[in-house]
């Protein structure tokens, strides 16, 4: 029911007007005859519609009315209808649209024409109104989210310079030297090591030697009863960077001892990080993901009305808040990416063995990087490779995009209309050939042996961490493949990735049947966090009924009652009981329930966990994920248990 003010200076054709209202349909009217009347009343009143008479009592005529409702911030958003005589020239017709009139109604009015009218022009408020709402709400999850990420740049920050600090803790003597013996960073127990004269002499005699025969792994150095070895490496610009430790026999085992615990924790500590961050990541996907299917169907609503869409500017309005979650969308997939690399370092590997296309995984990388690319380069691809090859999509992808991202680095934005990539893949014979070569200043010659070194990087200090490279090609490796690079025979640089090819055609996705796709199903949810319960049932509600738990106590209480599901969702990392530990309880007392556990999780990095998941057939889905995905793995997980 809408409130709508009806404002004429003839009595007769106004309660006619209003009568007709009031008898076809639940709208209130409020009626009155003077423009300053009607000014006042809008401007106090909760009105969804002004029907407007051209010509009134005190002078002030319904154009004038008209003007000065769109003026103002609080009636602006009010459409009005001007109801007026068929005397009325086109010229004050124009006049009013100019003015910002929603629509004409020619007297003598038609009551069912009035009230279609009426019926169109609220329907378009309604949506004006929906659209706004929805860019007011999505301002505010942009203005949140970039107060998170100033938060969390803060933090890194200081993780960095805390990260500095530290190295003056270690025992062991780290130093920096030039092919003088100069030092030029060195942590606390360097500096006291070069203070005894006969221990300083034999390490800048080792710096020296590291920087003209490539390095030294196995000197040691004698120093009052103590038994130190030094490791040098060579670092550009001639310098080494000399490692020492006690190797003393009751000093290297407590070396040691404390050396495991360090790397343990800093392997817990990654993996901590990467479920922490998942879960948030988790629930910020998913309302991504919900608020783009929300614009898509307002796009389909102002499809079918382009008339009001462009009478209400909001193609390029909407056009651009799609922009918007679609970018949030990509930078979701970054953060995933970051995710993965923690757990790499955290022995935590979640790509299970699969044939892959590496074509297909070259046009992901692509896509993902496709606004870093089209202001730095323009991208040229050949991808004629056939043969499939092990290995996960998104580990491959991984390898490729920091590999097209290094190469787009090194190409200057200032010369875009020059700057050339190409990316080729082709069969070679029992392998695959992937290839990146950019047409850049390419590498210099010190920089080369030291590309795939860990931390190693000439990006400027925030832009790089040295990590991309020395992962890419421990992920090829452990494919069975190799990386290499090279200068090209032109200028710039050239990856090159080979990968074992594996006899056969690359087996097709299985397709789920639409009919079976689209049956509703019972579903419940189990998880300790509130935000992501609350996405769960966003992301499923238009496929399937979905109830949520809130931690695995309560779903076990509710399962005492009613086990009616298709399916269980439940997060593996709990607080109090676990998703391990209720598994086994409910495994226990109602084993068919427990075939039908979907096990989401944002890194099991507990001993316990992976172990539960490497010993149990359990379907499993890492964190974050899109909605499609899900979908797919419940028909597969029903279809498996031939559930209905």
């Amino acid at each position: 029911m809408a409130r709508i003010l009806l404002v004429g200076s003839e009595d007769q054709d106004r309660s006619l007007a209003g009568a007709a209202i009031c008898e076809l349909s639940s709208h209130e009217v409020v009626e009155c005859s003077e423009g300053r009347t009607a000014l006042a009343l809008v401007a106090k009143g909760d009105f969804d519609l002004v029907l407007l008479d051209v010509q009134l009592e005190d002078g002030l005529d319904g154009l004038e009315v008209c003007r000065r409702l769109r003026g103002d911030e609080l009636t602006q958003n009010v459409p009005v209808v001007f109801l007026t005589a068929t005397r009325q020239d086109i010229q004050s017709r124009l006049r009013g649209l100019e003015l910002g009139a929603a629509d004409f109604i020619v007297q003598p009015i038609d009551r069912l024409e009035l009230l279609a009218r009426i019926g169109s022009v609220l329907r378009s408020k309604a949506l004006a109104d929906e659209v706004r709402r929805h860019n007011f709400e999505l301002a505010g999850k942009v203005v949140e989210r970039t107060r998170q990420l100033e938060e969390l740049a803060s933090e890194l920050r200081l993780e960095r310079d805390t990260l500095r600090e530290t190295f003056d803790v270690f025992d062991e003597a780290l130093l920096l030297l030039d092919a003088a013996g100069k030092v030029q960073i060195g942590n606390a127990a360097g500096h006291k090591l070069l203070d005894e004269t006969q221990v300083a002499a034999g390490l800048v005699e080792v710096a020296r030697e590291a920087i003209d025969e490539d390095g030294v792994r196995g000197r040691v150095l004698s120093e009052s009863g103590r038994q130190l070895a030094v490791r040098g490496y060579p670092a550009p610009g001639r310098r080494a960077l000399l490692y020492v430790r006690d190797v003393t026999e009751e000093r290297d085992s407590e070396v040691r001892r404390l050396q495991s615990e360090k790397l343990a924790s800093i392997g817990m500590l990654a993996a901590g990080v990467a479920h922490e961050i998942n879960n948030p990541a988790s629930f910020v996907l998913a309302n991504v993901e919900s608020l783009a299917g929300m614009l898509r169907a307002l796009d389909e609503k102002l499809r079918a009305d382009p008339v009001v869409a462009r009478r209400l500017g909001m193609k390029d309005l909407l056009f651009e808040a799609m922009t918007v979650v679609q970018e949030s969308k990509e930078g979701m997939a970054r953060i995933h990416r970051i995710v993965r690399d923690l757990h790499s370092f955290s022995r935590v590997d979640d790509g299970a063995p699969a044939l892959s296309d590496v074509n297909a995984a070259i046009e992901s990388a692509l896509s993902m990087l496709r606004n870093e690319l089209r202001y730095r380069t323009s991208v040229e691809r050949r991808l004629e490779a056939s043969q499939p090859v092990r290995g996960s999509a998104a580990r491959l992808g991984q390898v490729f995009l920091n590999l097209i991202i290094n190469a787009a680095h090194a190409l200057p934005e200032s010369r875009l209309q020059y700057n050339r990539l190409q990316v080729r893949s082709f069969d070679d014979g029992d392998e695959v050939v992937v290839e990146v070569e950019d047409n850049g200043p390419g590498i210099p010659p010190e920089v080369m042996p030291h590309i795939f070194e860990s931390f190693f990087t000439t990006k400027p200090a925030g832009l790089g961490t040295g990590l991309g490279l020395p992962i890419s090609r421990e992920i090829v490796r452990s494919l069975g493949g190799e990386v290499v690079a090279e200068n090209a025979a032109g200028q710039g640089a050239l990856f090159r990735v080979r990968l074992p090819a594996l006899a056969g055609p690359l087996p097709e996705r299985p397709r789920l049947d639409p009919c079976h796709h689209g049956r509703r199903r019972r579903i419940v949810a189990i998880d300790d966090e509130a935000l992501l319960l609350k996405a769960y049932r966003r992301m499923l509600i238009d496929h399937h009924d979905i109830e949520i738990r809130l931690g695995a106590r309560e779903a076990l209480r509710s399962f005492e009652e009613d086990r009616d599901f298709a399916v269980v969702l439940c997060d593996l990392q709990m607080p109090g009981m676990s998703g391990a530990e209720l598994y086994r309880v409910v495994q226990s007392r109602w084993p068919d329930i427990a075939q039908r556990f979907i096990f989401i999780t944002g890194g099991a990095f507990s001993p316990e966990a992976r172990r539960f998941l490497d010993e149990s057939v359990i379907a499993c889905i890492n964190k974050p994920f899109q909605v499609d995905e899900l979908l797919e793995l419940i028909e597969t997980r029903v279809s498996s248990l031939s559930l209905t």
